[in-house]
């Protein structure tokens, strides 16, 4: 049952009883009889209401001891706030004590504070530094979510964090110009790009830059190169090619290899292209070195595995088969050899590969004529002078031979 505690009437009520009873006058009969209203507002009769006045709202129900701001009888949850009521805000959800007005919202796509609205107020998460700074807000769709930064990039010219660090346009260049060792950056003033000149060009030189400025790298030094040397040097590179007991063969094709290894911007080489006395002349080169065994090379050419035969016809055919089947163009060695493996040099740029018959080689070195000689010093020196006339440094071969076909590869300096 609901009360209305009449505050200041009541309060009134008791100070005119205090001085009833302390002033003269008519008895209590006569002054109630002279004072019908106010006695009867503040005692009201069986069949009267009581008047309630403007404020009576402001204290709790002093019946059901205290209801919440609610004003209802029923607190099914015991959080202080009512579903129904005809005053004050209203719990929402009377079966969840987090639930009434006045809870703090948590991210869960619910209205913990009866407001009709969901999540709101959670407030927003910055993250980042520079171009990569974001704001998110801590809650998405009832689900927490972390700030994640932006991607950084590349640092410009434009008074921008660009790549995150905390500092602005920091080796940032407002434009470029030159190319290989010429390349330069102009100066960036408070975002403002400066003018830009390129370095001065030089001599190229072996070093994997672009030194003349041109485009190209190291041109002109990774190609084909035909250099003399002899036998008493290669000697010194591997034991066994002296030029006495062997001018070319396995030994030498080692030696040759190493030879050419030292030289700038090349990584093997091939002969000797021409030899006479102590003089032997190679060709060096850039090329792909590969170990590989002979049970591969077998599968190109079934001649070429280790016994009977590690170097000659079959094997440079296999090889070439092999190099070929890798992307290249063609392939010579063996370079190093092994147990049961070899060394080879695969070669793409700067070779093609030819087709020729021994009657024209013969032209160029008498002995390589496919009946005397098919393979060897003398149609070395045929091949390398047959590649020559055609406008290439040098060639090795035959790759693939059989009648008085031939086919070499030439190579480019």
């Amino acid at each position: 049952m609901r009360h209305a505690l009449l505050l200041p009437p009541l309060l009134a009520a008791l100070t005119a009883v205090v001085a009833l009873g302390c002033e003269e006058g008519p008895a209590p009969e006569a002054r109630r009889a002279s004072e019908p209203a106010r006695d009867a507002a503040l005692v009201p009769t069986s069949d009267a209401s009581p008047v309630v006045a403007d404020d009576a709202f402001l204290l709790p129900d002093m019946a059901t001891g205290g209801v919440g701001p609610g004003c209802d009888d029923v607190d099914a949850d015991g959080d202080g706030w009512g579903a129904t009521g005809a005053c004050g805000p209203l719990d929402c959800d009377d079966a969840n004590r987090a639930i009434h007005p006045g809870a703090p919202e948590a991210c869960n796509d619910l209205d913990e504070d009866c407001d009709g609205a969901t999540d709101e107020g959670l407030s927003f998460a910055s993250c980042g530094r520079g171009a990569c700074r974001r704001q998110m807000p801590n809650c998405s769709m009832g689900r927490p979510q972390r700030c994640a930064a932006g991607e950084p990039a590349p640092e410009q010219c434009n008074t921008i964090d660009d790549d995150c660090d905390g500092a602005t346009d920091e080796d940032a260049s407002a434009a470029t110009c030159g190319v290989g060792a010429c390349a330069r950056s102009g100066p960036c003033v408070d975002g403002v790009p400066g003018e830009c000149s390129p370095g001065d060009p030089v001599g190229e030189t072996c070093n994997g830059a672009d030194d003349d400025c041109d485009g190209n790298t190291d041109e002109g030094l990774t190609g084909a190169s035909v250099i003399g040397t002899t036998y008493g040097a290669l000697t010194g590179l591997h034991a066994g090619c002296g030029g006495d007991t062997e001018r070319i063969g396995p030994n030498c094709n080692a030696a040759m290899s190493r030879f050419c290894a030292a030289q700038p911007c090349r990584d093997t080489g091939f002969g000797p292209v021409e030899n006479s006395g102590d003089t032997a002349v190679v060709t060096c080169l850039s090329a792909d070195l590969r170990q590989v065994s002979f049970a591969t090379l077998a599968s190109h050419h079934p001649n070429c595995n280790a016994a009977p035969e590690r170097i000659g016809p079959n094997c440079n055919a296999a090889i070439h088969r092999y190099c070929a089947s890798e992307g290249f163009v063609s392939g010579f060695g063996p370079v190093e050899s092994g147990p049961d493996f070899v060394v080879v040099a695969c070669v793409r740029d700067g070779a093609v590969s030819v087709g020729t018959r021994y009657s024209v080689l013969t032209g160029y070195h008498g002995p390589c004529n496919g009946s005397v000689q098919r393979i060897g010093p003398d149609c070395n020196a045929a091949i390398h002078r047959f590649c020559a006339s055609q406008g290439h440094a040098s060639g090795f071969g035959p790759v693939e031979s059989s009648g008085d076909d031939a086919a070499v590869v030439c190579v480019d300096p």
